[in-house]
């Protein structure tokens, strides 16, 4: 049966094709509405309750206030009783833990509660309602037979890895060691961004002479991520129409993509190539709310997104090995990541990676994001750079969930905020300025 993913801030009505609606929710969420009477549904998936009045071209489906009328008004135009219309709700998942001092990151809650508010006044009978919590969920609906299923997105595993063998610090380092390195020519545009020196002819005829990235960059120029809207079939057309520095973002984003290519569906990715898309999305978000925030370096903000978790990528063939014991331990006993790797592994993802970083002769900047982007207040230098890194990191795990396994850690969220100059009360602006084109970026699940 066909299944089509609906992006976050858009609804999708069924059609003649019956098929799968779908949408991956940990914070946002999702409505499904259908009139059997007419045979017709559809499925709607919210980024927020309402819009944050930012600067960012208003699109009404993002949010519950204006998207879920909208919602209901296509399904009517196109032949449903909204009398006959019931809902099913899912998602809207805490960001965090929270104590009642913290009741606003309980951002997921508002809105379903807007939801619920909006379905009341317009008569609409909820069947099945399904959110808060802590992890995240898929939402589906059947448009063959107008049903609608809700699922962790984490699947329950049996207890089939107690005895697997433990790690030794050898074979971590064996694993570390046999790693591709980045390719010289993102480690040439790394360069460039720390002097501010940028020679785009050269670049761009050693980007030539490498069939494989330049396969990478004009592939990923063509998607929905970056939604140019018309077609680049050359490094040269890429450099007219994306101009010097997208370029260049994409020169590194095309090299993560070759780093993470080792990654394996079950281990922390959730999905084919999870850990690349999860990195992609953080290093364009982090690049936003560097310019967003006036704090950091953008450039070195989007790199850093790309390349903080490339620990991940060394430990990844033992996650595999140890899946029931990493799923349990984060979404039954409420483990953090970095703790469960320290306890099977000896060392973390972020510890790892920071060895990874020195061995490649990166930049200071760019090891202290890998190696501090769960804890920002400990790093040597550029606080807010890191900072920023770890929010964007934060941000695409709530909502732009199904990518990789991880729970994240929101202790000092507001303290982070405030690092950037940012209150808790900017928490759902920074969200509302999540790039859209993120969202439209469809994963292969």
């Amino acid at each position: 049966m066909i299944s089509h993913v609906v992006p976050s801030g858009s609804f999708a009505l069924s059609d003649k094709k019956k098929g799968l609606l779908q949408a991956y929710l940990g914070t946002c969420v999702g409505v499904t509405l259908k009139d059997n009477n007419a045979d017709l549904g559809g499925l709607l998936h919210i980024l927020l309750a309402e819009p944050m009045g930012t600067d960012i071209p208003f699109a009404p489906e993002t949010y519950a206030t204006t998207g879920l009328p909208l919602f209901i008004q296509s399904l009517c135009e196109a032949g449903a009783s909204k009398h006959n219309l019931v809902a099913a709700i899912a998602g809207g998942a805490l960001v965090g833990e929270i104590s009642e001092k913290d009741l606003w990151l309980d951002v997921g809650g508002r809105t379903a509660e807007c939801v619920k508010d909006i379905l009341f006044q317009e008569g609409i009978h909820v069947e099945q309602a399904e959110t808060g919590g802590m992890f995240s969920c898929k939402i589906t609906f059947d448009t063959s037979n107008m049903t609608t299923a809700i699922e962790p997105l984490a699947p329950v595993v049996p207890h089939n890895s107690e005895g697997a063998q433990r790690v030794s610090p050898d074979e971590i380092a064996t694993a570390t060691r046999t790693l591709k390195p980045v390719p010289q020519i993102a480690l040439k545009v790394i360069r460039m961004i720390r002097k501010d020196d940028y020679m785009l002819d050269d670049l761009a005829s050693e980007i030539r002479q490498d069939q494989v990235i330049s396969a990478k960059i004009l592939n990923l120029a063509n998607s929905p991520i970056v939604g140019v809207g018309t077609s680049i079939d050359s490094i040269d057309r890429a450099l007219i129409v994306l101009g010097e520095k997208k370029l260049l973002q994409l020169v590194l984003s095309a090299a993560a993509e070759m780093l993470f290519s080792c990654s394996q569906l079950g281990g922390y990715s959730l999905c084919k190539g999870g850990l690349f898309h999860h990195a992609l999305a953080t290093a364009m978000t982090a690049h936003e709310m560097s310019v967003f925030t006036g704090r950091g370096h953008p450039d070195i903000a989007y790199t850093g997104g790309l390349l903080h978790d490339i620990g991940k990528a060394a430990l990844d063939q033992f996650v595999v090995d140890a899946t029931s014991f990493f799923y349990r331990s984060i979404h039954q006993e409420g483990m953090e990541l970095c703790e469960v790797e320290k306890e099977r592994f000896g060392m973390n993802h972020t510890e790892v990676g920071g060895t990874l970083a020195r061995d490649w002769k990166l930049p200071e900047s760019l090891i202290n994001i890998i190696q501090y982007h769960h804890s920002p207040e400990h790093s040597p230098g550029d606080k807010d750079t890191v900072t920023i890194v770890n929010l964007a990191d934060l941000l695409m795990s709530r909502f732009k969930a199904g990518y990789q396994l991880d729970r994240p850690n929101v202790e000092q969220l507001e303290q982070r905020l405030g690092q950037l100059g940012l209150t808790k009360k900017d928490f759902p602006v920074i969200i509302d300025r999540i790039p859209r084109t993120i969202f439209e970026s469809i994963m292969a699940i």
